[in-house]
């Protein structure tokens, strides 16, 4: 840029002797609108091409776009070479004037190759531009698409066989090329034994993931018994790309037996891996065995998104047992009904015969979920239970006025520490005068208990026994968060006259849990409530948590008058969650807000935008996903490709079929399958 500046100041000093004194003086003004009428005053002249290409290296870009107007009204050869140097300018918009000039000029020389060889290197929409043009002068994009793979293939090769942090993105994106001289290139690397570099090897591994060679399956296999945990999660990240069914035994090992973060990306490769009688098998057997509660929730939720058969006996008789806290887990997912479920919770919720905190509130889950009638009795005794210690707690009082300075075991930051002063706390109620101050506000119960009574409370919603919504209603104010969310919650669940205002008015509360769970409640009540959501996601300036909560809330409730407020949130802050809530909906008037949101270079959610219009379908989100095809990112190029496949497109084959040729295997992959799925006619995609 100091080099173009400099360039810039010799040739403003050249141009009085040009142009003339008021002419230079107007191109040499600081300001750049001044600039752009002296360069067009300039082009209208016998020989404007010096000062229009001095504006064409001129630091603002609308100089340089009028620069390139300018050149685009011209005749020459000359001209090719000066829009050809646009093509390249890190301004879109020159980009595109320069594209759509020299799509006007199709038989000047070397137009197809100043076209065919800036594709690779413009921005999203300056790619979309020159592949118009080359339709425009009869040159395919597959020439373009060619000349990018060769000078990627090229590109990695070099920094693979440099020295630095580079070879470690080069080896994945070598292996995302999906050749197979990638994955000889890329199988030494992955050998311990002969690669000390662990990022360069965890790089390999996830390349040879992308490349979809099934040979690469023992070395990784070999990788996931590693001891480095880093190594390890990627050897288990790439086994799931790979999508071998043959390594789900040894995923179900790592994710059974393996630490947290390598059982957690086992179970999630096992989850990617395609649908196949031994994956589902073995997702089931993490289910069964693993003694971490979030490995077995996730693998019991795959094994029910697969209908996969797993019994849950195993499960029960792990009950009371080392894993209890995991079975339960898994149990309240699997959801599988089952007649001794019941007698197997009960003792589970007796604190008398189960100390354990942590085990009785997963049973309270569970049997909230699992909505066994026969426990709804014990639920309800226990959070009456509950609810009467915690509210003891809070009216404990002390004899006397409080000293001026912090009684023991409370601190002058106001850390309240309940063991420490209910040895503290005797006698009555204060007095009238107020001399012996309520401790409420000092005081909680210990920390375990206001949690067991929310799930208590979640579990009575569910099960409806008798008394249940006079129970959630009065406990959803409650001072405690846990309380709170788990009233609401239960509301939620429960429905009847009260829960609606409980939900909307816990959906302003200032914990984040208790505005989740009210988000929840309102969606499962259905469409009367989710005017309090619509409401809730209009205010301004909603923080991005809240925004994704309420997004995803209303993509559930199926109100397509959603639509336009979760539109207004398309390319912000919770962009991803809108659209995917667009999706949920479909509304096929969630289809034009979706492609508008597209054309904006910046928006956030571009990879879920694209993957909603393909929900949505329809000719506007078709033509939308087609103009993703030339997309800088595979990753957009592909799902815009998967989603065409849907959509049945014809007017796409011939991009479609210049992707065939990306440097990308999961981009051609998808690109064969949606050609494969074409019409021989019109697309049949609605209006």
């Amino acid at each position: 840029m100091c080099a173009v500046r400099r360039l810039f100041l010799v040739v403003m000093g050249m141009l009085p002797a040009l142009f003339g004194c008021d002419r230079g003086a107007g191109l040499r003004s600081p300001d750049p609108e001044k600039r752009v009428e002296a360069l067009r005053a300039a082009a209208r002249g016998a020989d404007g091409t010096a000062a229009l290409l001095v504006g064409q290296r001129d630091p603002d870009p609308r100089v340089r776009r009028a620069a390139a107007e300018a050149f685009g009204s011209r005749e020459g050869p000359a001209v090719v070479d000066a829009l050809a140097a646009s093509l390249r300018d890190p301004d879109p918009e020159v980009v595109v004037i320069a594209a759509k000039a020299l799509a006007a000029h199709p038989s000047m020389p070397r137009t197809r190759d100043a076209l065919v060889g800036a594709y690779g290197s413009a921005s999203p929409a300056g790619r979309a531009a020159i592949a118009d043009a080359l339709q425009s002068v009869g040159t395919s994009l597959r020439e373009a698409v060619e000349l990018e793979a060769r000078a990627l293939w090229e590109r990695n090769l070099a920094a693979l066989g440099s020295q630095g942090p580079a070879r470690a993105g080069a080896a994945e994106e070598i292996g995302a090329s999906a050749r197979a001289e990638a994955v000889t290139r890329l199988l030494p690397l992955v050998d311990p034994n002969r690669n000390p570099d662990h990022e360069l090897l965890a790089a390999a591994a996830r390349g040879l993931g992308e490349a979809g060679d099934f040979s690469a399956r023992k070395s990784l296999e070999e990788l996931l018994e590693d001891g480095d945990a880093r190594l390890a999660e990627a050897a288990a990240e790439a086994l799931g790309r790979l999508g071998d069914p043959a390594a789900a035994d040894a995923l179900a090992v790592a994710a059974s037996q393996g630490p947290g973060r390598i059982a957690f990306a086992a179970v999630d490769a096992l989850a990617l891996l395609p649908q196949a009688p031994e994956v589902g098998a073995s997702l089931c057997e993490v289910t069964l065995r693993s003694i971490d509660p979030s490995v077995a929730a996730r693998a019991a939720r795959a094994t029910r998104e697969r209908e996969a058969e797993c019994p849950i006996r195993p499960l029960l008789a792990r009950l009371g047992k080392p894993g209890t806290v995991a079975a339960l887990s898994a149990l309240a997912v699997l959801r599988t009904p089952d007649a001794e479920v019941a007698s197997r919770l009960l003792p589970l919720l007796d604190p008398a015969k189960e100390p354990d905190p942590a085990i009785r509130i997963a049973a309270l889950r569970a049997a909230g979920i699992l909505r066994a009638p026969a426990v709804a009795n014990a639920v309800r005794e226990r959070a009456l239970a509950l609810k009467s210690r915690v509210t003891a707690a809070r009216v404990r009082w002390i004899r006397g006025r409080l000293p001026e300075t912090p009684l023991s075991g409370i601190d002058a930051t106001g850390e309240r520490r309940l063991d420490a002063v209910l040895a503290r706390a005797t006698g009555p109620a204060p007095g009238a005068d107020g001399s012996e101050p309520e401790l409420a506000p000092f005081l909680r119960p210990p920390e375990a208990e206001p949690k067991e009574l929310g799930a208590a409370l979640s579990a009575l919603g569910r099960l409806r026994p008798a008394g249940a919504e006079r129970i959630l209603e009065e406990l959803a104010n409650d001072p405690s968060p846990a309380v709170r969310a788990g009233a609401i919650e239960g509301l939620g669940a429960l429905g009847g006259s009260g829960a609606l205002a409980k939900a909307r008015a816990a959906l302003s509360d200032a914990d984040e849990a208790v505005w989740r769970a009210a988000a929840g409640a309102l969606e499962r009540l259905g469409p009367k409530a989710a005017t309090a959501l619509l409401a809730a996601l209009s205010e301004k300036d909603v923080e991005a948590g809240r925004c994704e909560t309420l997004a995803r809330a209303l993509g559930e409730t199926g109100l397509a008058e959603a639509v336009p407020v979760l539109a207004r949130q398309l390319g912000g802050g919770c962009g991803p969650a809108a659209a995917q809530a667009l999706g949920h909906l479909g509304s096929p008037a969630g289809a034009a807000p979706l492609a508008e949101a597209l054309t904006s270079p910046t928006a956030s959610g571009r990879l879920e935008m694209v993957e909603a219009l393909a929900q949505l379908g329809g000719t506007t989100g078709a033509a939308a996903l087609s103009r993703e095809l030339t997309s800088d990112r595979p990753q957009v190029r592909a799902a815009a490709a998967r989603g065409l496949a849907s959509l049945r497109y014809e007017p796409a084959s011939n991009l479609l079929e210049a992707l065939r040729s990306d440097y990308y295997g999961r981009v051609r992959r998808a690109a064969v399958d949606a050609l494969a799925k074409l019409p021989a006619g019109a697309s049949p995609t609605r209006p």
